[in-house]
């Protein structure tokens, strides 16, 4: 059970551990070096910050970050923001639920621990802070799988956390946490759907396959 306020959420999220090049290796070897320049694809977002690009599926929208919160450097979901009111928060529906995707920088300025977390133990610490974020008043979080991967070449984590909220008139939601390895400072993306949009996580999935750094 949670009840986290806002701003010890945001300070959770940014002030985590870095984790290196050769901490946890997930994938049984060092990263790959920096790829070669890929040619634009049709539809790909191209994450200058965290210098990553990908492809959004159709029905998914690339959308500005939060200039307040400020804690990802790309966004994107399947809410059209040119067809809604950007200061409405959008309706549930159940014919087309919500998917947003996220990514961001680990800030390894900002907070310095005694010994650098690993994949995992920044995948959960990135994920648990975003789920109070998503939805800080009670509900049981349990992280369903938790697995090592390789994207584009580099290590990575994936750890999927079921959410249930103790209201419940509000479905139980995933979240999808990925860290990867970047040879440098490592990045993350946040995925997130109803635990029963398996579409939605087909898309996401497509997503995640589709970085190129």
């Amino acid at each position: 059970m949670r009840r986290a306020a806002l701003g010890a959420t945001l300070a959770a999220l940014i002030a985590v551990g870095a984790c290196g090049p050769g901490d946890d290796n997930a994938g049984g070897g060092e990263s790959a070096p920096p790829a070669a320049t890929h040619s634009v694809r049709p539809g790909e977002i191209r994450d200058e910050k965290a210098h990553v690009s990908y492809v959004l599926p159709q029905g998914w929208y690339a959308k500005p970050p939060d200039p307040i919160v400020g804690l990802y450097s790309s966004v994107a979901s399947t809410v059209d923001p040119k067809a809604t009111d950007p200061a409405a928060k959008p309706t549930p529906d159940p014919n087309n639920p919500l998917g947003t995707f996220m990514v961001g920088v680990v800030d390894t300025k900002a907070y310095v621990t005694a010994k650098p977390r690993s994949m995992p133990e920044l995948a959960e610490t990135i994920g648990r802070a975003q789920l109070e974020l998503i939805y800080p008043a009670k509900a049981q979080d349990v992280v369903r799988s938790s697995e090592a991967a390789r994207l584009d070449g580099r290590n990575a984590w994936l750890m999927d956390i079921e959410s249930t909220p103790e209201d419940r008139n509000v479905a139980p939601f995933r979240l999808r946490v990925t860290v990867i390895d970047t040879g440098a400072v490592p990045i993350y993306m946040l995925s997130s759907a109803p635990s029963a949009a398996t579409e939605r996580f087909r898309d996401i999935e497509s997503i995640e396959r589709s970085i190129r750094f």
